[in-house]
């Protein structure tokens, strides 16, 4: 059996190995304050009805905002787009009044110049070993380019080659 310590140097080897689109969760709290972090575990849940997840650390700030009922955003960083990632995860200034952005109808905070963008609700949240599994059902969206921000091996990347152009798949 792997030591615990190995254990951990072997899922973040791993992990890291395991390319993963960047986007940036928003929303405006009950008491009308803007939040947001980046976030590289955006996953689908289900197409019917169309639902996503995302893993928020125990310690974020923006972690007790998410709770059922509460809308956000899941926007899909571009390739141009790094400065907004390093700045919703690394922030010295707000970075609402850095980057620009939209209220959604419901004042949910819009990146402008995304990739795409889910409008969502939270429907469930489990909390698992210190992290927050969020799960959400999609409310609408847009997708707006066809490329995205991609972190692997801990570096951004903005162009990704196909190795097999003719085998195309569905989730």
């Amino acid at each position: 059996m792997t030591a615990d310590n190995d254990a951990v140097e072997i899922c973040r080897s791993v992990m890291a190995a395991v390319p993963a689109g960047v986007a940036v969760m928003t929303l405006q709290d009950p008491e009308g304050v803007r939040r947001g972090m980046t976030i590289s575990s955006l996953t689908i849940v289900s197409y019917e009805p169309p639902s996503v997840l995302m893993c928020i650390g125990g310690a974020a700030s923006s972690r007790p905002a998410l709770v059922p009922g509460q809308t956000f955003c899941a926007n899909v960083l571009a390739p141009d787009q790094t400065a907004q990632s390093v700045g919703f995860a690394w922030a010295e200034a707000d970075p609402f009044a850095v980057f620009e952005w939209s209220p959604a109808p419901d004042g949910t905070p819009v990146l402008e110049g995304t990739t795409a963008h889910l409008l969502c609700t939270v429907e469930n949240v489990v909390e698992h070993h210190g992290t927050y599994v969020v799960m959400a059902g999609v409310d609408g969206g847009s997708l707006d380019r066809e490329d995205a921000l991609v972190y692997w091996k801990q570096a951004y990347f903005g162009e990704m080659t196909p190795v097999a152009p003719d085998i195309k798949g569905r989730w």
